[in-house]
């Protein structure tokens, strides 16, 4: 059956609006998870707690402290962020920049202040699904 002209323009625009909305709610929903996890990861600097930060560990991890690096196993990470965090007790952390690379890897900058000296600290992840998945840490002393 033909509508006139005006009534399938309005039937079309009407049925576009809840895919726009959906649409919309999904990007900002995935958005919302990132951040989420961004969050519990500088809240493990804060506190100085590695396995908050090892959560978002999978596969290996590439740590470098002052100047050597070094890729680590997931547990192996994680003891490594502990052995750092009793040796070096957070005072401070404050996030200082945290952007996208043009390959999607997400990263922050942030400045970890401790009971033995300032670190500009970063953190580089990739979005794995929803979740950020840390693929290096670097402490740089200041």
């Amino acid at each position: 059956m033909l509508y006139p002209l005006k009534l399938q323009y309005k039937m079309s625009h009407y049925t576009f609006k809840p895919l726009a909305f959906t649409a919309i709610l999904c990007f900002l929903m995935t958005i919302a998870a990132s951040a989420q996890s961004f969050d519990n990861i500088v809240n493990g600097f804060k506190n100085g707690d590695a396995s908050a930060i090892a959560k978002n560990f999978e596969g290996n991890v590439e740590i470098t402290i002052k100047t050597g690096s070094t890729s680590y196993s997931k547990s192996q990470a994680e003891m490594v962020l502990k052995s750092f965090f009793a040796a070096h007790k957070p005072k401070t952390f404050a996030v200082a920049h945290e952007g996208t690379s043009p390959q999607g890897s997400k990263y922050f900058i942030g400045n970890l202040t401790t009971a033995a000296g300032n670190y500009r600290t970063y953190v580089y992840a990739k979005t794995v699904k929803t979740e950020l998945v840390i693929q290096e840490i670097r402490f740089e002393e200041q």
